[in-house]
């Protein structure tokens, strides 16, 4: 049976879709707007989101020890607090998907992730 199978694969191993994940968030928050394909977007919202909602609160020590954690860079998680301060009144959706043109090459759908505010 598949129930509670609702992540996407994305030919990769734990993981590396784990680091996957990662990677992508570090470059938007780096970049504030990032190109991939429609899958790793939606698996990004799905990772970044929570992390947006955990910043966003009070900062406690074990927030922050979890988001070092997950980001790996101290800088990454300033970062993410600054952006988190921003968006403070929004009660959710922080990632905007925007379809762009297929890649000519595989005709895989392109998304430009970026923050809505």
């Amino acid at each position: 049976m598949k129930h509670r199978h609702g992540n996407r694969i994305l030919s990769r191993t734990a993981a590396d879709r784990g680091q996957l994940l990662r990677t992508l968030s570090k470059s938007l928050l780096t970049h504030h707007s990032i190109v991939t394909t429609e899958a790793k977007g939606k698996e990004l919202k799905k990772f970044f989101e929570p992390l947006m909602t955990t910043a966003k609160e009070e900062l406690t020590l074990a927030r922050r020890r979890k988001l070092l954690a997950i980001l790996q860079g101290r800088d990454h998680v300033e970062q993410l607090v600054k952006v988190a301060k921003d968006a403070k009144s929004r009660p959710g959706g922080y990632l905007r998907l925007t379809k762009l043109p297929r890649t000519r090459k595989d005709n895989a759908q392109e998304v430009r992730v970026d923050f809505v505010d």
